[in-house]
């Protein structure tokens, strides 16, 4: 990916976000992965996160209960 700003990291988990903000780029999607990803972790009783280095790119990551 493009990585994403340090202030915009935690937005990406929202509803119809994406990395980018900027309307004159265009990114496919609907900015609903994340969030729907997130939610289902969530359920289990688990956390998503990410790290990011704008420019290089983005892991994302997650942990549940086994």
């Amino acid at each position: 990916g493009i990585g994403i700003d340090e202030n915009l990291k935690e937005q990406v988990f929202e509803r119809f976000r994406q990395g980018e903000l900027l309307l004159t780029k265009q990114y496919e999607g609907a900015g609903l992965g994340l969030s729907i990803s997130k939610a289902f972790v969530e359920m289990m009783g688990g956390k998503m996160g990410i790290e990011t280095q704008k420019g290089i790119g983005s892991t994302f990551y997650f942990d549940i209960p086994l």
